[in-house]
């Protein structure tokens, strides 16, 4: 039994990362972050940071050893923070 996010039928596997944990992704065979998956699509980075892409979200796999590090997605904005359109924001 899956214990992540249900998938359609018309997909045989189970396996859907958490937002910010390292997969591999099977197009390049590369480690990268897992960002978020939208209508099957799966929005990767470098674990360095980098530039967002999409993959088809089947093509992203486990790291052989499990899990990888779980990384701390920190928002843009700062909380609390109206935007006054300027772009200065308090130190």
């Amino acid at each position: 039994m899956c214990n992540r996010i249900p998938v359609p039928p018309t997909e045989s596997r189970c396996y859907r990362p958490r937002v910010g944990e390292l997969v591999r992704d099977e197009t390049t065979g590369q480690d990268v972050v897992h960002m978020e998956t939208i209508r099957g699509r799966a929005y990767i980075r470098p674990p360095g940071g980098g530039v967002e892409r999409d993959v088809d979200a089947a093509k992203l796999s486990e790291l052989p050893d499990g899990p990888g590090v779980v990384v701390h997605i920190v928002p843009d904005r700062l909380c609390g923070f109206a935007d006054t359109g300027d772009s200065e924001r308090p130190e």
